[in-house]
C-alpha cells in the first residue's frame, strides 16, 4: 500500500478533454477532466482491490459517495466524502459517478486537475463552428478527442501543456516544455511508441508543419486518400469544404453561470477591476452554482497570478 502513490498526477492519457462552450467571437472553452474509471484503477494500484470500497448516501435530497480505505495499521477504515451533480445525460448514474469522482479528489486523485490553466482556443468558423442567432454552436469538423495532448510536470506541479489538432498543427501552449537529461544505459534499446502517443516523440510534437502539409494532411483525414501530386491548394479546399458540409452534424453547448464567468474573466485587464468584479461574481455564484464557487475563486486566483506577470 502506498497513498503517496494516489496524489501522482495522472498521466496525459489519463485525461480527457471537451468543449465547455464556445462565445459568439468563436473561442472555446476547454474542459480536462477525469473518468471514474481512472479513479479506480488508481485505488486498485495504490492500495490494492481489496483495501477500498465506495458507499452511496443520501443527505437532504443530495447524493454523496463516501470512500473508504483500509488502515492494516489500526484495523480500521478511513472514509473521505463528497456531494455530486447530475449529468445532463443521465441524472441518477450521472449523479452517482461524480460524487465518486470527487469523493477521490479528496484522496488525491487528479487533484492536478485544479492546476490546469484556463484552456481557450480560437475555433475555425464554418469548419469547427457556426454562429446561429447569435449563439456560437460546435460543428462536426471540431474533432478534439482525435487532438494529441502532451503534459510535463515538475515537482508534482503542472509546467507545461499543449495540443495539436488532427493536422498536427499546435492549438494551445502553456508553459514552456523542459527537456529531460537523457541517461546512457547499456540495456537494449525499447522499440519506439506508436507514432500517435504524445510522449514519444516530444520534439516531433514540437515541431511545426508546413501549410502545405498540413492541408494534405487535412485533405487525407477528410477525404479519406491522398491527394494526387498535381492538385493544387483551392481545388483541395474546396473539395474539403464540400466533404464536411455533407456530413456536419451540430451539437448545441448550453453555458452554465461558470462557463460564462470564465469567458469574462480572461477580458480584465487590471488587479482592481477583477477583485470588485471577483467579489460580486461569487456572491451570485454562491446562490445559482454553489458547487462551482471553489473552482471559480481558483480561476481567479490563477488570473491574477497572469496578470502579476505581465
Amino acid at each position: 500500500m502506498n497513498l503517496k502513490e494516489l496524489s501522482r498526477p495522472l498521466t496525459i492519457n489519463d485525461i480527457d478533454f471537451r468543449v465547455q462552450s464556445i462565445n459568439a467571437k468563436g473561442y472555446a472553452t476547454i474542459l480536462a477532466y477525469k473518468d471514474a474509471r481512472v479513479d479506480m484503477q488508481r485505488l486498485d494500484q495504490a492500495v490494492g482491490p481489496m483495501n477500498w470500497q465506495r458507499k452511496h448516501e443520501l443527505i437532504d435530497g443530495k447524493l454523496f459517495c463516501h470512500v473508504g480505505i483500509y488502515n492494516p495499521d489500526t484495523s480500521q477504515w478511513t472514509w473521505k466524502s463528497d456531494v455530486g451533480t447530475e449529468s445532463m445525460t443521465e441524472a441518477t448514474k450521472g449523479e452517482s459517478s461524480d460524487s465518486f469522482k470527487r469523493a477521490c479528489f479528496n484522496w488525491g486523485i487528479g487533484r492536478e486537475l485544479y492546476d490546469y490553466p484556463i484552456i481557450s482556443i480560437p475555433l475555425v468558423l464554418d469548419s469547427e463552428y457556426e454562429v446561429v442567432s447569435g449563439k456560437a454552436r460546435q460543428k462536426w469538423g471540431l474533432r478534439l478527442r482525435d487532438w494529441t495532448w502532451l503534459s510535463q510536470f515538475t515537482d508534482g506541479k503542472l509546467t507545461f501543456l499543449a495540443c495539436k489538432d488532427t493536422n498536427g498543427k499546435m492549438r494551445f501552449k502553456w508553459g514552456e516544455y523542459v527537456k529531460e537529461e537523457e541517461t546512457p544505459t547499456p540495456a537494449p534499446t525499447p522499440e519506439p511508441k506508436p507514432i500517435n502517443d504524445p510522449d514519444a516523440n516530444v520534439q516531433g510534437f514540437l515541431k511545426k508543419k508546413t501549410d502545405d502539409e498540413i492541408l494534405r494532411d487535412e485533405y487525407t483525414r477528410v477525404i479519406g486518400k491522398a491527394p494526387h501530386h498535381k492538385l493544387g491548394a483551392d481545388k483541395m479546399k474546396a473539395e474539403i469544404d464540400a466533404k464536411i458540409n455533407e456530413e456536419l452534424a451540430p451539437t448545441v453547448e448550453i453555458k452554465s453561470m461558470f462557463e460564462t464567468l470564465l469567458e469574462e474573466l480572461v477580458t480584465i485587464q487590471t488587479l482592481d477591476k477583477l477583485k470588485e468584479w471577483a467579489k460580486i461574481k461569487v456572491d451570485e455564484l454562491s446562490r445559482t452554482e454553489p458547487d462551482n464557487v471553489d473552482m471559480f475563486k481558483l480561476a481567479c486566483n490563477n488570473y491574477v497570478t497572469k496578470l502579476k506577470s505581465k
